[in-house]
């Protein structure tokens, strides 16, 4: 992600309500990106490469 600032803007205050809900969305977005799949998910998607394997071989 990209942090500078492109759009020539002044850097928001900390105490600037938008500032504050960018940094707690910011946040929250690293904290999802940082969970494990679950493994019923990857189950999926293993079976699902399988029958795309298949179907490629077939063709």
């Amino acid at each position: 992600m990209n942090t500078t600032n492109s759009t020539n803007k002044p850097p928001k205050r900390p105490g600037d309500p938008n500032a504050q809900i960018a940094m707690k969305l910011r946040a929250f977005y690293h904290s999802v990106q940082d969970e494990a799949l679950p493994q019923r998910f990857l189950d999926l998607l293993e079976k699902l490469d399988a029958v795309e394997g298949s179907v490629q071989r077939a063709e």
